[in-house]
């Protein structure tokens, strides 16, 4: 087809056949480049834990990097990722113009439960969890009168495991979660979880220091800012 004759090694390979070869290497090299790696269009669905505990929603490598500190039992925090979270991800994080971390501080111990839950299945139910929570939080917050004179007493022994046991069965959660997949079997092994506790708990504490006083607050490309309440006021710090 090409017309290719005296193929020996001491002679130069022919023209149809170094035109072949000049249209295939090209094509590996292209191939390679753009075509291989094209440009992700959705990081909605890109999930990495930091080596602190700390679930990131979002392009690892994005731009921007927006820490939100968040409590469960916060009705602000609540508003924010009912409300304002979602235009944020949606106009930034979706785009991989910025990523989006999040960080406990706690506020009492019935956040310290609800921050375990969320934690529960993997970091691909994280964000999931959470909003679940959120949008079922005057549920379950309105059920805390039901903790038990026992369960409190597990707290004040530092049962800590016992006593989230406890509030998850007492004001409602265990329904709650089971609408997420999670069963009761699970949830108590994820209370019981020693190393998720250390790590809500170091958060908590390194937020404190960092001079965090209130949920939520955000720390955007490692500056913490003031007066961030909503997505209008958080995209003005956003490049």
């Amino acid at each position: 087809m090409f017309g290719v004759t005296n193929m020996g090694n001491a002679n130069p390979m022919p023209q149809n056949a170094k035109y072949l070869a000049i249209l295939v290497t090209t094509a590996l090299a292209f191939s390679a480049g753009s075509l291989a790696a094209p440009a992700k269009s959705n990081w909605l669905s890109t999930f990495t834990v930091t080596d602190k505990g700390a679930h990131i929603i979002g392009n690892p490598s994005a731009p921007n990097k927006v820490v939100e500190y968040l409590s469960y039992t916060c009705n602000h925090c609540a508003d924010f990722e009912l409300k304002e979270s979602p235009k944020f991800k949606a106009q930034y994080v979706a785009t991989g113009k910025a990523s989006l971390e999040i960080r406990n501080l706690l506020l009492n111990p019935i956040d310290l439960t609800a921050a375990m839950l969320a934690r529960c299945g993997g970091k691909g139910r994280f964000f999931g969890n959470q909003k679940h929570l959120f949008a079922t939080q005057s549920i379950w917050l309105g059920q805390t009168k039901n903790i038990s004179a026992n369960t409190q007493a597990q707290l004040k022994s530092e049962n800590f495991a016992g006593f989230m046991t406890g509030v998850y069965q007492e004001i409602g959660l265990a329904p709650i979660m089971q609408q997420r997949g999670i069963t009761p079997d699970q949830a108590k092994k994820c209370l019981a979880d020693k190393v998720a506790l250390k790590a809500v708990i170091d958060m908590t504490d390194e937020g404190s220091a960092a001079g965090v006083k209130g949920t939520p607050s955000f720390m955007v490309n490692g500056v913490l800012q003031d007066h961030v309440h909503n997505f209008d006021e958080l995209k003005t710090k956003l490049n």
